[in-house]
C-alpha cells in the first residue's frame, strides 16, 4: 500500500498538536494585520490575533504561495508515495484551483480535492480519507467519493456584520440593513459557498431557527454535528445543549482560529452537520 500524506491549509482551523496527533500535514496562510505578515500560531497566537480584531487593526488573509506548496510537497515526496490535500472549498478561495493546477507537474503523486468543506470540517474528511486509503481505496477513488458524496451543511450567526461584507461575503445592502433594523442574518454554508439562509429579530430566535433549519427533513444519526466559536465560549456552551437535544448525537464543538475568524469575525456561532461516509 502507497504511503500517503493527509494535507490540508490551515483555514481548516487545525491546532498544531491536533495536526501533531493525527498526522496531519498543514501549509499556512499568511495573516496580514496593518501590513505586515504572520504565520498564523508560529508568530503570532490566536489571543492576539483575537485582540487585534476587537482593536479594529487592519486584517486580512492571503492565500498559500506557490512556492509554499512546492516546498511542503517536495518534502512530504521525500518520505511519502503520495501527497492528499484537502484544501478550503474553491467557492471562497482561489487556494484550490492553484494547488490543483500545481499538482498537474507532480504526475499523479499530488491528488487536490474539491470537497466544498469549509473551516474545521475539513479535518472531519481526512480522517475518513485515512480510513478509506487503509482499506485500500485509490487516491483518486477516495477523490471522488469525497468530491460526489460529501454534504456539509452549517448555519453562520456573526455579532458583526462588517467583517463578512468586507470579506465580500454579504452585500453591503444586507450588512446595512442588519445593522439599522438590528436584524441577525441566518447565513448558510452550503456547498462550499456562504448565503443568506434567512433573518429574524433575536439571537435566540437565531439560534432556535438555526437549529430547526440544520435538523428538518434528515436522519440525524446519518451525520457528524459540529458547533464552531469566534471568542464565544458561552453562546457555543448553550448552543451544543439545545444542538444535542434536538439531534440525540454528540456534537463536536471547536473554535475558529485566525483564517477564518478574520473574515466571520469575533463572536461568530457556527453549527452544522457532515455526512457520515459509507465505505
Amino acid at each position: 500500500m502507497n504511503r500517503i500524506a493527509l494535507m490540508c491549509d490551515s483555514s481548516a482551523d487545525i491546532t498544531k498538536e491536533e495536526a501533531a496527533a493525527l498526522d496531519i500535514h498543514v501549509v499556512r496562510m499568511p495573516i496580514v494585520i496593518d501590513g505586515k505578515d504572520y504565520k498564523e500560531e508560529l508568530e503570532i497566537s490566536d489571543r492576539e490575533f483575537i485582540e487585534a480584531m476587537r482593536s479594529d487593526k487592519r486584517i486580512t488573509t492571503t492565500q498559500p504561495s506557490l512556492g509554499d506548496f512546492i516546498l511542503m510537497w517536495e518534502e512530504l515526496l521525500k518520505e511519502y508515495d503520495e501527497v492528499f490535500y484537502i484544501p478550503l472549498s474553491k467557492a471562497l478561495s482561489g487556494t484550490c484551483r492553484n494547488a490543483i493546477q500545481l499538482a498537474e507537474k507532480y504526475e499523479g503523486r499530488v491528488t487536490v480535492v474539491d470537497s466544498e468543506y469549509v473551516c474545521s470540517p475539513v479535518v472531519v474528511q481526512l480522517q475518513e480519507a485515512r480510513k478509506m486509503f487503509e482499506l485500500g481505496y485509490t487516491a483518486d477513488e477516495v477523490k471522488k467519493k469525497l468530491e460526489t458524496e460529501s454534504d456539509m451543511f452549517a448555519i453562520l450567526i456573526p455579532e458583526d456584520l462588517k467583517y463578512l461584507k468586507n470579506g465580500g461575503r454579504i452585500s453591503p445592502a444586507t450588512a446595512a440593513l442588519g445593522g439599522l433594523l438590528k436584524i441577525h442574518p441566518l447565513l448558510k454554508v452550503e456547498h462550499g459557498a456562504i448565503d443568506v439562509q434567512d433573518k429574524v429579530r433575536t439571537l435566540p430566535k437565531a439560534h432556535k431557527e438555526g437549529i430547526r433549519v440544520v435538523t428538518e427533513n434528515i436522519d440525524p444519526q446519518e451525520y457528524y454535528w459540529m458547533i464552531i466559536d469566534a471568542d464565544n465560549r458561552e453562546a457555543s456552551d448553550q448552543l451544543k445543549k439545545s444542538l444535542e437535544s434536538a439531534t440525540g448525537q454528540q456534537v463536536m464543538q471547536r473554535v475558529f482560529k485566525p483564517i477564518i475568524m478574520c473574515h466571520v469575525g469575533p463572536g461568530t456561532i457556527g453549527f452544522g452537520r457532515i455526512k457520515k461516509m459509507k465505505y
